[in-house]
């Protein structure tokens, strides 16, 4: 395993950087550098963020019908979320995975098991790195 990029893990856990594209509005989110994304391995969907950010990529433009919007079960109980398609950029790596954010409620900026089975990581004891891994002589990992 050859370990690249690493962060630091903040206060509320496993970060990674990435950026969030939407090709169709030649937008992309932050505009400039990267955003941190906390590692949720405990979430099986793709990528959560705040209503600001689904708005400024002009998600809502291209988001999933309302009658066909995904449900997730939280600690609070069900969530309804508003989905549209766009790129999560991370490691070089574009992922074209669904856009979450909270039909009602603040979103945060996660990034969940859907997209992260899609990157190789390494969390290391305060460290979130990317890392090149020989697959030959690789074992097989679970996100949750």
């Amino acid at each position: 395993m050859n370990i690249r990029d690493c962060f630091e893990a903040g206060d509320w856990g496993y970060v990674i950087e990435a950026s969030i594209l939407n090709p169709l509005h030649d937008l992309r989110f932050p505009e400039t550098g990267k955003l941190l994304l906390r590692v949720d391995t405990g979430f099986s969907g793709p990528i959560v963020v705040t209503g600001d950010v689904f708005e400024f990529l002009r998600l809502p433009d291209i988001e999933v019908p309302e009658d066909i919007r995904p449900t997730y079960r939280t600690l609070a109980g069900a969530m309804t979320m508003r989905s549209a398609m766009a790129i999560v950029e991370a490691d070089s790596k574009q992922v074209e995975t669904d856009i979450l954010t909270p039909l009602q409620g603040p979103g945060k900026l996660l990034i969940g098991c859907q997209v992260l089975k899609e990157l190789e990581l390494a969390l290391l004891e305060k460290k979130t790195c990317f890392v090149s891994i020989d697959h030959s002589k690789a074992s097989a990992s679970s996100c949750l």
